[in-house]
């Protein structure tokens, strides 16, 4: 459907916001089977949030791990294994707990530019900026990849917990003009100045 045209974007959100539709994560059940599709049909129509929009905040406290995130983000958690997924739009944020072998965020981003990079040269994980995470200097990776029409930016950070687990940080934004959105922007730096390691070992 023609989102982008402004006579039919213009309509349909009038009709959302005469049915009484707001744009809040609690609207949308984190289990239903439509909370993907409804939700990024409403995110299309709506547009990307403002500055503001972002601004108020929930706590995330799951799995040994607490942080803050824009409270407008869904989160859904896969039922079968412990993974979170934080989204609005074309922005996602994942959080995976697992035992992984040193060196799996960079081979992550490698797997993934080798199935989904469409792109005339390879994709090639590049080192991130480090961050102190927990008392510890934890080593970053990113990549772009392109696909669907879109240039994606994958940003992940790999944090080893005294229970033998590790918190896995996914970031997924879409890059528009050179530049990632206020959406992973504020996500990104919530999480970073709140994040709190309580797993015990």
């Amino acid at each position: 459907m023609p989102f982008h045209r402004p006579d039919l974007r213009a309509g349909l959100l009038a009709v959302l916001f005469a049915a009484g539709t707001t744009v809040s994560a609690a609207d949308y059940p984190a289990d239903s089977g439509w909370n993907t599709f409804w939700g990024s049909f409403v995110d299309e129509i709506v547009g990307a949030p403002g500055a503001e929009a972002l601004k108020p905040t929930a706590r995330f406290a799951e799995a040994g791990i607490a942080f803050d995130y824009p409270s407008l983000l869904r989160v859904t958690r896969r039922a079968d294994d412990s993974r979170w997924r934080l989204w609005r739009g074309d922005f996602e944020f994942e959080v995976h707990v697992g035992r992984y072998t040193e060196g799996h965020a960079r081979n992550l981003l490698e797997l993934m530019g080798g199935v989904l990079h469409r792109g005339d040269t390879p994709a090639v994980p590049e080192a991130a900026a480090p961050l102190r995470l927990c008392d510890r200097e934890i080593a970053g990776w990113r990549v772009r990849l392109h696909f669907l029409g879109d240039t994606h930016e994958y940003l992940v950070y790999d944090l080893p917990l005294a229970d033998g687990d590790s918190r896995l940080f996914l970031f997924d934004d879409v890059v528009r003009d050179g530049k990632l959105s206020l959406t992973h922007t504020a996500a990104f730096d919530a999480w970073r100045g709140s994040l709190r390691c309580t797993a015990a070992g």
